[in-house]
């Protein structure tokens, strides 16, 4: 009898301990990849504001399209550095947060290949490109969100439900057909902030102290 009892002790702590190690090598992950894409469409969108501000010329827009090579090139360094660093292998909540980013990113890089060559063979059609922005608004909010619940942390939750409320609010201008203002362009940079740059260092930080 004190025997099972025992085995059951010692399966719940090794059970426990598993879970906070994916936790742990997740989160690590998760929040650098996390502040590579953030800070770059921060920074982009940034940079697309001022210059258009500053030449009164729309074609600044055209920047957003090294975004996803940049972010693919630059966070594939990244993680790649990181797995060596803590020699962390993938688990299942990784592959999980993975596969639901995997999608997210290809559904945005299809309709941003649209708009591309929308664009090429159409000059006229400027407002193909308000669906990537509010796709840029409300993908990384989901996937935030997602990861939030995945890895049972409140405040990167709720900071996914702030981006997509983002996303939401700039819905109603895209059903009116508004055209593309410097206002989104802010509201892109700092719907980024709160969507991956807050989550990022949340993440991180809960890591470092993991590993402490």
């Amino acid at each position: 009898m004190e025997e099972k009892k025992l085995n059951e002790m010692e399966s719940l702590e090794l059970i426990t301990r598993m879970i906070d190690q994916t936790k742990k090598e997740t989160a690590i992950g998760s929040g650098n990849v996390f502040l590579v894409w953030g800070y770059l469409c921060t920074f982009m969108s940034l940079v697309v504001c001022a210059m258009t501000f500053m030449t009164r010329k729309s074609g600044w827009g055209w920047l957003y399209i090294a975004i996803p090579f940049l972010g693919f090139l630059i966070a594939g360094l990244v993680a790649r550095k990181t797995s060596k660093k803590y020699n962390s292998q993938a688990t299942y909540q990784a592959k999980s947060i993975g596969s639901i980013w995997g999608i997210l990113s290809a559904i945005f890089g299809a309709y941003a290949g649209i708009c591309i060559i929308t664009s090429v063979f159409h000059s006229a059609a400027v407002n193909v490109w308000s669906g990537m922005f509010l796709l840029g608004l409300l993908l990384p909010g989901i996937g935030t969100y997602a990861t939030g619940v995945i890895l049972k942390e409140d405040s990167v939750r709720m900071c996914g439900f702030i981006g997509c409320l983002f996303g939401l609010f700039f819905l109603k201008d895209f059903c009116n057909g508004s055209a593309i203002t410097l206002y989104w362009a802010v509201l892109m940079a700092v719907a980024m902030v709160i969507s991956l740059v807050i989550p990022g260092h949340i993440l991180n930080n809960k890591a470092k102290k993991a590993n402490s």
